[in-house]
């Protein structure tokens, strides 16, 4: 083999190994952003899940009828209802609040009272009074804290730090039923039934990376409806 030829067979050899390089990187990085893409995905129905399946038990309430005066209900306190605001800086109705007995005594746990007197009907036992919110590019999670508001109380971040939510947003909607005439609507001396669900809508991105935006739209039916008496008044 002359020297040329030798020369010949490197040129070859060098072009063929720069394309199979190539052919691989590209290859490489797609199946990066496909990984990425599916990451997203995963985090976002992974949130929304988790979002929407604490939501239907708001107002949830265990007591036997037949014990307990029912109007003796810690979710007629306003409180304890489900309500929307935001955290300072963030835009509206990206906060929602909301609670449920979640030990079955019949009660709404905020925790341990800080002076040791609960109002009534309240639990000091349990926390029971929960929440989500945006903050940042983070959705959080509210486990505690005295004062049930979007901008005080004890809060986790529940995405990835690679995820990005760049939108977080709380649409309650809510149906009156006037239980002493159906035909009619509800009025401040009416027996009523009070209904309702929320719309939920999570936008994300990876992070600094515009392009991967995705969102996700979903709604959920409050499952514990609840009773207001005439006197009472509905929202």
């Amino acid at each position: 083999m002359t020297l040329v030829e030798l020369m010949i067979a490197s040129t070859i050899s060098l072009v063929a190994l720069s394309a199979v390089i190539t052919v691989y990187s590209a290859t490489a990085r797609h199946s990066t952003r496909q990984l990425q893409q599916a990451h997203l995905h995963q985090q976002l129905n992974g949130l929304m899940h988790l979002v929407s399946s604490d939501l239907r038990r708001a107002g949830y309430r265990h007591f036997s009828p037949g014990l307990v005066n029912p109007a003796n209900n810690p979710f007629q306190n306003p409180v304890n209802r489900v309500r929307t605001g935001f955290y300072a800086g963030e835009h509206r109705n990206s906060c929602i609040l909301f609670a449920y007995d979640l030990d079955q005594d019949g009660l709404a746990g905020v925790g341990r009272c800080d002076d040791g007197n609960c109002e009534p009907l309240t639990d000091d036992d349990n926390v029971e009074q929960f929440g989500f919110r945006l903050r940042g590019t983070g959705i959080q999670s509210r486990f505690g804290g005295s004062r049930f508001d979007c901008n005080h109380g004890y809060w986790q971040t529940v995405n990835d730090p690679d995820i990005e939510i760049t939108r977080l947003e709380f649409q309650p909607r809510f149906r009156c039923l006037n239980l002493d005439d159906r035909n009619s609507a509800c009025t401040p001396d009416s027996a009523q039934l009070v209904q309702g669900g929320i719309g939920i809508r999570i936008s994300a991105q990876l992070k600094n990376r515009a392009a991967t935006a995705l969102t996700l739209d979903n709604w959920v039916r409050v499952r514990n409806d609840r009773l207001v008496a005439g006197s009472q008044g509905a929202d």
